[in-house]
């Protein structure tokens, strides 16, 4: 029986061949039908139809007039190529999940791993404060009334150089600043789509993501994503064939919670890909300036000929986050973008605004990025090392090309949930994987991210979890271990 309503349909199959098996069919004989395979697993007949579909693209069953379909004589596995994956939409379920997570780690006062943001010993904070009594001195009249929708037009210009060296600037009047980067993907989603449409997204995705398309009643269709080159491109496109999709959510750089960036002519291709179908790209490149490379890696708006990428960003990771300054360069959909912020909230705090504009003027921003790409590059070292030297062995630890992130695999036997509750018990957060997919996809994954400065806490916090996840593991290969013996015995 399959339990859980968002089964992926790549684990359906796998029980479909498992009752082939079982029944040891050969070449030719029939597969149990539609409707008793829906039965026995407990699934809709849909997702029957929808798996048999699949198996006959992949040669493994070829269906007869009248008698439904017969085993063939091509076996391959499952998880084959990204060419041989076809994926499909799905209702988005995760915020309940999320808000229990954000409860407990404000209830236990614990150690935060969850935590995505600088803290202030690597912010420039006097000279932000330094600008934002500028702000109140001089010209407190117009900063303490409605600011322009669009905003203000000293912060608009300086968000406008950031883009001086792409192939496509954009240019003050394409900008319309919002309260952070979620608020401009939310934006973009209320202007391109409708609830009930199909939204391309990355799989693993940012979980507040997830939140954006619960909320409105739309559908998750995730895309796997490379550990190095990011999203993958080719299963993108095999998904395009088989799905009417209304837009794509994608971070091409410094990905959440992976780490990887796609290299520059994945997101040529990319852009290409979706222009020439009027498919939207609305890219979050929040994390695209805390890269480790020698160069920043260019968002994918860079490269946008068809007007059609809704380019977001903020300074929440690389300014005070609590400053809630954020942008979007929404291309051909910009006017209907302004609009949906009128009616939202009207405009974004001017006077923040306006010390962003102001500290950034006075030309020490790139040198505090420098400095800051730099700490946190130690930062990552450090709990690299610390990670490798606590955990099990067994874990597959990614290789983040910029950001904050862990992203850790443990055998699928591990229970994380229950790992969480006892992790957070002893005063430490992390987030589990199962937030980052609507379909319970990464439940033995884990993401730590490494915002807390490095010390001996840290250290000890991160022994913990490592000794904990070690003492779970034994304890299930001891139970393992005894189920074998009474197997023989019996």
């Amino acid at each position: 029986m399959i339990e859980n309503r968002q089964y992926r349909y790549e684990q359906v199959i796998q029980k479909i061949e498992e009752t082939i098996q079982i029944l040891q069919l050969k070449p030719g004989d029939k597969i149990p039908s539609v409707r008793k395979i829906s039965s026995t697993l407990n699934v809709s007949t849909t997702t029957v139809f929808q798996a048999y579909s699949i198996m006959e693209d992949r040669g493994l069953i070829t269906p007869r007039p009248r008698s439904g379909f017969i085993v063939s004589g091509k076996r391959t596995s499952t998880a084959g190529s990204a060419k041989d994956i076809i994926p499909l939409p799905e209702f988005v379920n995760i915020y309940a999940m999320e808000r229990i997570m954000i409860k407990n780690t404000r209830k236990y006062g614990v150690i935060n791993f969850s935590i995505l943001a600088p803290v202030n010993e690597l912010l420039p904070i006097g000279k932000i404060n330094k600008a934002m009594q500028a702000s109140v001195r001089e010209v407190a009249v117009d900063n303490y009334q409605y600011p322009f929708l669009e905003g203000h037009p000293r912060l608009l210009s300086q968000v406008a150089l950031h883009s001086f060296e792409w192939n496509k600037r954009i240019l003050p009047e394409d900008i319309l600043i919002t309260n952070g980067c979620m608020e401009a993907i939310s934006l973009c989603l209320d202007t391109v789509t409708r609830r009930g449409d199909v939204v391309a997204i990355e799989s693993p995705s940012y979980h507040a993501i997830l939140q954006c398309l619960e909320s409105r009643g739309l559908k998750a269709l995730s895309i796997s994503v490379d550990p190095v080159t990011g999203l993958n491109l080719d299963e993108l496109e095999v998904a395009l064939l088989h799905n009417k999709v209304a837009a794509c959510i994608f971070m091409p750089s410094c990905h959440n919670p992976t780490g990887a960036s796609m290299p520059e002519e994945n997101k040529m291709r990319l852009v290409k890909l979706l222009g020439q179908r009027n498919i939207p790209l609305i890219e979050d490149d929040a994390l695209g300036e805390l890269y480790f490379g020698s160069t920043r890696p260019l968002p994918a708006k860079a490269y946008d000929t068809y007007d059609n990428v809704l380019y977001c960003s903020s300074f929440s990771k690389t300014l005070p986050p609590g400053l809630r300054i954020g942008w979007v360069a929404a291309g051909k959909y910009q006017a209907e973008i302004e609009m949906h912020k009128f009616s939202n909230n009207i405009s974004t705090n001017s006077l923040l605004q306006d010390a962003v504009g102001r500290y950034l003027e006075g030309g020490s921003y790139n040198s505090h990025l420098k400095k800051l790409r730099a700490a946190i590059k130690i930062q990552y070292n450090k709990y690299k090392e610390a990670i490798l030297k606590y955990f099990p062995d067994v874990i597959n630890l990614s290789c983040p090309s910029g950001g904050f992130s862990f992203w850790i695999e443990f055998p699928e036997k591990l229970d994380i949930t229950e790992m969480q509750k006892v992790a957070l018990a002893k005063g430490i957060s992390f987030c589990p994987g199962h937030i980052f997919s609507p379909s319970d996809r990464f439940s033995n994954y884990i993401r730590i991210n490494s915002c807390p400065l490095f010390n001996a806490k840290i250290e000890s916090s991160l022994a913990i979890l490592g000794s904990l996840a070690k003492s779970m593991l034994n304890d299930l290969e001891h139970q393992d271990n005894l189920n074998n013996k009474l197997k023989i015995a019996i």
